[in-house]
């Protein structure tokens, strides 16, 4: 269970915990690498494979002619597994289940579908490998000179 903290005037703030909020960001993690790979369809293959205990060849191949025939080049299949392999860190594989990922696409789109801006900042951070805040804030201030990089950070 989630349980905000207020800081500042009653009703005005809140703040998770430090542990909530780790646990939050790497839900939302797992959600963009799951719409990333399967493009938000559900049942798609990349997640078979990862959720099974052994990738068998008979696996591989099935999810070859599912990518064959659902219209994905061989360039894009393989752009997509190179930078899967020549990320740092190979711990963005684990992805969360088909109806982890849909309740938190649904939670997304109710919560956010009045701010159209912030769910587009949300896909932005998170999908796929998501962007780093560092380059989200060299692009702010690309927008907003006048800010200082430490403001553009925070914001």
């Amino acid at each position: 269970m989630i349980y905000p903290t207020s800081t500042g005037k009653p009703g005005e703030y809140f703040r998770l915990n430090t542990l909530e909020s780790v646990w939050i960001q790497g839900k939302l993690r797992m959600w963009g690498r799951w719409s990333y790979i399967g493009s938000g369809k559900t049942g798609n293959m990349f997640n078979q494979l990862l959720a099974s205990r052994k990738l068998t060849k008979t696996a591989i191949n099935e999810a070859l002619r599912r990518l064959k025939k659902s219209g994905t080049s061989k360039p894009e299949l393989e752009a997509f597994l190179r930078e899967m392999m020549n990320g740092k860190q190979k711990s963005w594989l684990a992805h969360c289940t088909d109806s982890e990922a849909m309740l938190i696409d649904r939670v997304i789109g109710t919560v956010l579908a009045e701010y159209p801006a912030l769910k587009k900042l949300i896909h932005q951070r998170y999908e796929g490998r998501g962007m780093s805040k560092r380059k989200m804030a060299e692009r702010l201030q690309d927008v907003n000179p006048e800010w200082c990089f430490s403001t553009c950070e925070k914001r």
